[in-house]
């Protein structure tokens, strides 16, 4: 009975340090929401965008995304975020959510204790400035879970978001072609990567071309395009 009540006070203590964490969210079964039934459940995908906000793509994948009453989630850059804050305006008047991608996507596991846990409280006020919300959502870049970051992110109280499916428009494997396959293989309960954002990498003029007949297929395949917020 010691051992247990020993081991018991230990996993206390761990929780209260913040060192068990709870595990990120991959696709929409993740949430476990009760409230959410039949349909509810069935049906739904998450459409989500990082890297932005960027002036050359966030607002034409917007505009495509407003055509098709979709909403979508927009995991922002705060270095973005700041210079281009009208855009993150516009996301929250159009109804999409918006969530921390970090301040620079630098790579969560080459930086220090200090710089990850900047990464994300500075972009955290970035969009509490620019919005006068703070985010629910933290995607750490590359997908990386640094538990620096992921700690920082869960006392700012946001749960941290990966994906079930990429459609990877990025890199040598990102032609239209590709992206337009890998976006007809989208299953319900998917959370999907996509980018807004060009970077050095991002192909989002290509997934843009395929993301119209993408979107008009979704009701002939019964499914219905969410943001992350509509979820809870």
């Amino acid at each position: 009975m010691s051992f247990i009540s020993i081991n018991s006070d230990i996993a206390t203590a761990r929780v209260l340090r913040g060192s068990l964490l709870p595990p990120p969210i991959r696709n929409l079964a993740n949430f476990n929401n009760p409230g959410k039934t039949g349909a509810d459940n069935n049906n739904r995908i998450c459409l989500t965008f990082d890297d932005g906000p960027d002036p050359d793509y966030t607002q034409k994948i917007m505009d495509v995304l407003a055509d098709y009453d979709v909403k979508a989630t927009f995991f922002v850059l705060g270095a973005a975020a700041e210079k281009f804050p009208q855009l993150l305006e516009k996301m929250l008047a159009a109804g999409h959510s918006i969530g921390n991608h970090t301040y620079s996507h630098l790579h969560p596991w080459l930086v220090s204790s200090a710089e990850a846990k900047n990464e994300v409280t500075r972009t955290t006020e970035i969009i509490k400035n620019i919005t006068g919300n703070i985010p629910r959502w933290f995607r750490p870049p590359f997908g990386r879970l640094r538990t620096d970051m992921r700690r920082q992110a869960h006392a700012e109280q946001m749960a941290t978001v990966l994906w079930s499916r990429s459609i990877i428009d990025w890199g040598v494997l990102g032609t239209k072609a590709g992206i337009a396959r890998r976006l007809e293989g989208i299953k319900a309960g998917d959370i999907v990567l996509m980018h807004d954002g060009k970077r050095e990498h991002n192909h989002p003029e290509l997934m843009l071309q395929c993301l119209p007949a993408f979107l008009r297929s979704l009701s002939d395949k019964s499914l219905v395009a969410c943001n992350l917020d509509s979820i809870l």
